[in-house]
């Protein structure tokens, strides 16, 4: 079978531009890394729309993957890949270049197992399970357990923290829409907010986990006053806006608080949160509830639409400043782009 070497690609060239190209070379994957034939590829909701809005503002927004949720079907692997074959389906965490396009390249240690029972389009979502694995290492049997931000990413946490035995989970929220998502996904109790610092504070107390699914100053701390003395904060939802928090250490330390982020800063890491993502896939794949979260797919050529309907979100502004939206995109979670 004669080989492609040429396909489609989409790239950020500046900030709100991006450009299809039709005729780029398909990438060769180098030691240790796979070439996949992207069947789809989801929007990230927080990190693409960053690198989109804020790309020649933000130094990270140049350097991180514009587009790596992505579900495919290995086409070539390169020396010492030991892992996955060709022929054989997988979802990626993070590749080394852009899922929006026919072909990408992603290091063995991101390339999970996809099931035969999960359709690409939601197989791209399985991105977001390695993540909510790490994210949620430190729940514990019995835990009362609070997620504020209900986008794709608190819901995939919710899921997590649930399979790890927590007795009491909360979401928290400005939708009422995403919210019945929440309750259909096991939240035990909803509280819809406005945002502001007060509300939030009244969405409980004493919880043992607050998760940070959202990743601005005022849900961060908002996570400092839900949880108990000694308590666990989970920074899941990435700070691209708002890159600098401050925080008030004396009640950090009054509280004697303990506090991880969702990322995994070492391939041991990475590997060990992506073995239990792929034994869950192929497990456990009716109780991630990929068919909830997932609610658009649109051809490669309406990336431009996928990025203007998930844009509508108060969450791309910084904390504290005017914004032309209140809250989430309506009725949209994720937006999942198939070649």
């Amino acid at each position: 079978m004669t080989r492609r070497t040429s396909m489609r690609r989409y790239e950020l060239v500046g900030r709100r531009e991006i450009r299809l190209a039709d005729d780029v070379p398909v990438p060769v994957p180098g030691p240790l890394e796979v070439l996949v034939r992207v069947r789809a590829c989801t929007v990230c909701n927080r990190s693409d729309l960053a690198y989109y809005h804020y790309y020649g503002l933000r130094d990270h927004c140049a350097q991180g993957c514009f587009g790596h949720e992505i579900a495919g079907v290995v086409e070539r692997v390169g020396p010492g890949v030991t892992r996955v074959r060709p022929g054989q389906r997988v979802f990626v965490r993070t590749p080394l270049t852009t899922g929006y396009a026919d072909y990408a390249v992603a290091r063995e240690v991101s390339v999970g197992a996809l099931p035969d029972a999960i359709p690409f389009a939601q197989g791209a979502i399985l991105q977001l399970l390695p993540l909510a694995v790490h994210a949620t290492r430190g729940v514990t049997l019995g835990d009362r357990v609070a997620v504020i931000g209900q986008g794709p990413v608190g819901l995939m946490a919710l899921r997590m923290a649930a399979a790890r035995g927590a007795a009491a989970l909360t979401a928290v929220d400005l939708d009422d829409w995403r919210l019945e998502r929440s309750r259909r996904l096991g939240a035990d109790a909803c509280r819809r907010v406005d945002g502001s610092a007060g509300e939030l504070a009244g969405a409980g107390e004493d919880f043992d986990v607050a998760i940070d699914a959202v990743g601005t100053p005022t849900t961060l701390n908002a996570c400092v006053g839900l949880v108990r003395q000694n308590g666990l904060v989970v920074m899941l939802g990435t700070h691209h806006v708002d890159t600098k928090v401050t925080v008030d250490l004396v009640t950090w330390e009054r509280k004697g608080l303990r506090v991880h982020s969702s990322a995994e800063p070492t391939d041991t890491a990475r590997a060990g949160a992506m073995a239990v993502a792929e034994r869950l896939a192929a497990e456990r794949a009716d109780e991630l509830r990929l068919d909830e979260i997932l609610t658009h797919v649109l051809p490669l050529t309406e990336l431009p639409r996928a990025v203007e309907l998930l844009s509508a979100s108060r969450t791309l502004y910084p904390d504290g400043e005017p914004a032309p939206y209140a809250g989430p995109p309506p009725k949209v979670l994720k937006v999942a782009i198939r070649p």
